[in-house]
């Protein structure tokens, strides 16, 4: 595995399990060693093999995604006009969350990219229709409340 894209879809794996039950104690922002020990097991337990540069991507987005989460989340549920959180799917609320803190945190990459990405992993993983909602919200977060305009 060595692109960006699937360092993404890797990372949207391993964050989908936070949803979980059984993973709500990781949410409490671990430290690197414990991240990267549960990043290999779920590499080994998938069989995936990430680059060094797609294992410092995913290691950087999870580490942040945990420090910032409760920001991250309170910027999504501000912009879910019309929708409790509850009624987003697990997989549409990892990839807001992933795409948020990118947006966010990663100002070395483009805004239109971030959502783009986010609309690309919502196609893949949930479904077509989810590509307007990832849209709309990513877009009104993107250009209202982080100001960015490229």
């Amino acid at each position: 595995m060595s692109t960006k894209r699937e360092a993404r879809e890797f990372c949207l794996q391993f964050l989908y399990h936070f949803q979980l039950a059984a993973f709500k104690d990781m949410k409490s922002a671990p430290d690197t060693s414990e991240i990267f020990d549960r990043l290999q097991e779920f590499k080994q337990t998938l069989g995936i093999d990430l680059d060094p540069s797609s294992q410092a991507y995913v290691t950087m987005m999870v580490k942040g995604i945990m420090k910032h989460h409760a920001e991250v989340e309170e910027i999504l549920v501000k912009y879910l006009k019309n929708w409790k959180l509850s009624r987003v799917s697990k997989i549409e609320h990892t990839i807001f969350i992933m795409a948020i803190y990118e947006l966010k945190y990663q100002l070395d990459v483009p805004g239109k990219v971030v959502i783009n990405e986010a609309i690309e992993l919502g196609k893949k993983y949930s479904t077509k229709e989810s590509a307007g909602f990832l849209n709309g919200i990513l877009d009104n977060v993107f250009k209202q409340e982080l100001k960015r305009h490229e």
